[in-house]
């Protein structure tokens, strides 16, 4: 076979790409009269919508003509009343299914959740005598002076209830009012981590304090922050008029609060103190 000739094979590149070049000249003149066609497609639709438009107000003056019946937030709020009044009585729709889903409600204090509520505190004390761990418990306030029952518990807790790790701290002031305790919160109570308090009130409430309910409510709340279960002790009155007023505030905060209330009235030793005391908790003898 005759060898090719490398002269032709350099003519067949060379009219492949003068080919190349006159095909993408003429896409490109293709390209430009497809755009041209294109603007004056588009240029004719302009003139057309033009000529076919209707005029318009001046749109300044009818946003102005708008906004004159449109009043300013203060002169609404102000106009409610009259456009309240002014409503027929018949208009009105007195039907409650036909709510608009704006409800006012009166504010009024609730409880706060962390509270700890009668059963909720009773729950956490059986629940803490029936546990393994040791418990702290503080006796604070105002306590007969031959008085020694926070002992007696404490050894009530050691043998009936088989809890001989726990601490019972025992911080009564015979003659002191519930002003004591609160004016020595820190040394008397918060610094012994107390997981239950005693709350005791002796006679020394009846102070001529006539703000007794109110201190005695401070009291319950700065002993709640301590995150403790409380337990309030009434005194007997004695037939003390001025005490039993106050023995009555004491049972209604109680009974406001859910907070266990020991009542003392007709107690004369200390084992019955602490009988009652344990009944009030609802404790029950280990192994029972």
């Amino acid at each position: 076979m005759p060898p090719r000739s490398s002269f032709r094979l350099a003519d067949n590149s060379r009219s492949r790409r003068r080919m190349l070049l006159i095909r993408a000249a003429a896409e490109r003149q293709e390209r430009q009269e497809r755009q041209e066609r294109q603007a004056r497609r588009l240029a004719r639709a302009a003139r057309d919508v033009s000529q076919h438009e209707p005029e318009t107000p001046d749109l300044e003056e009818e946003t102005t003509e708008g906004l004159s019946g449109v009043q300013s937030t203060e002169s609404v709020g102000a106009a409610v009343p009259e456009l309240v009044s002014s409503t027929p009585a018949g208009e009105l729709d007195p039907d409650p299914s036909h709510d608009t889903g704006v409800v006012l409600e009166t504010l009024l204090p609730l409880p706060a959740e962390d509270e700890p509520q009668g059963p909720l505190a009773l729950q956490r004390i059986g629940e803490l005598v029936a546990g393994p761990r040791p418990a702290t418990w503080v006796f604070c306030g105002d306590g007969p002076a031959e008085t020694a029952f926070p002992d007696q518990f404490a050894a009530e807790l050691r043998t009936t209830y088989r809890r001989p790790l726990d601490v019972v701290v025992n911080t009564l002031v015979p003659g002191s009012p519930i002003e004591t305790v609160l004016e020595n919160l820190e040394w008397q109570l918060s610094r012994f981590h107390p997981d239950v308090v005693n709350l005791v009130i002796g006679p020394a409430a009846a102070s001529d304090d006539s703000e007794f309910a109110a201190t005695l409510a401070e009291l319950v709340d700065q002993l709640q922050e301590l995150g403790a279960a409380i337990v309030i002790h009434a005194p007997d009155p004695h037939g003390s008029d001025e005490l039993q007023v106050q023995v009555d505030e004491i049972r209604e905060l109680a009974g406001l609060r859910a907070i266990p209330l020991v009542d003392h009235t007709g107690a004369e030793s200390d084992q019955e103190r602490v009988d009652r005391l344990c009944q009030a908790l609802g404790l029950q003898p280990s192994g029972s």
